[in-house]
């Protein structure tokens, strides 16, 4: 995995990995690779969603100074 995949793509193939180990059947080389790529999957996953969470409270404060600006006009 050379470029970090979106949010989107990363949950898709995790899921993927999921069912995959899911299932059984891999021989245990496999299943370390999966489980290799699964976390690394996981921790984009989560960077992702820190990341939309930061963008988030900034949107809130955002919009709470703004609040507080237009009340001191009044």
């Amino acid at each position: 995995m050379d470029e970090t995949p979106g949010y989107s793509e990363a949950l898709q193939r995790l899921e993927s990995i999921v069912a995959e180990l899911e299932r059984g059947g891999a021989d245990l080389e496999s299943t370390v690779k999966m489980f290799e790529e699964g976390t690394v999957l996981l921790r984009v996953c989560q960077a992702h969603l820190e990341d939309a969470e930061g963008r988030v409270r900034r949107l809130r404060l955002d919009e709470a100074e703004a609040e507080v600006e237009g009340s001191d006009d009044a």
